[in-house]
């Protein structure tokens, strides 16, 4: 009724041997479709944030004249460039909605000389605003020395557009190095016209 198996048959018998490895040849390989998938969708995104963050950071450069000379940054303003922001993600095929920005400006007080010593921050000016969690790597206070002295006689203001993902890829949660919770983040710093 029961055919006996002795060890020696099972491991004789190669029936079945086919299909076991073709399962494991399968999944290998599925895996790694989807990391280069997932691969494909973080340089994507990181590429669509790029593009977004530079444009954000012109418009920014530009505000003498979008807003009459305004050069001090409001939370109005960079509810705006969020909304612009998502216009623009949306538009280039990305359905995600799960965006931040910050928006950083650092100016200097007036000065003559162009002596690095005479490069002091104006507080009263120097603003940080944001919609959603999203920190640069950097604060733009530790990036001073990109400004500088201009032929008007004074230190050209910096101006940072931080852009955060917050929706990470499959591809970003296995090479983490930064947590669990990391973001794609794009940063453009451009300097006042």
């Amino acid at each position: 009724m029961y055919r006996k198996i002795s060890q020696k048959n099972i491991i004789a018998d190669t029936r079945g041997a086919v299909i076991i490895e073709f399962i494991f040849v399968f999944l290998i390989i599925a895996l790694f479709i989807k990391l280069i998938i997932s691969m494909a969708e973080h340089y994507s995104t990181m590429g669509k944030l790029d593009r977004t963050s530079y444009s954000l950071a012109g418009i920014i450069r530009e505000r003498s004249q979008l807003y009459d000379g305004d050069n001090i940054l409001s939370q109005e303003q960079v509810n705006q460039l969020k909304r612009l922001a998502d216009n623009m993600l949306l538009s280039a095929g990305n359905s995600n909605r799960d965006f931040a920005i910050k928006v950083e400006t650092v100016h200097f007080n007036p000065t003559g000389s162009s002596a690095i010593e005479n490069k002091i921050i104006d507080n009263t000016k120097s603003l940080s605003f944001g919609v959603g969690a999203c920190e640069p790597k950097k604060p733009l206070r530790e990036l001073i020395q990109l400004s500088t002295f201009s032929n008007a006689g004074r230190w050209i203001p910096l101006y940072r557009v931080t852009l955060c993902s917050l929706n990470t890829s499959w591809y970003n949660r296995l090479l983490n190095q930064e947590g669990s919770d990391s973001a794609i983040k794009s940063s453009s710093i451009t300097v006042e016209r």
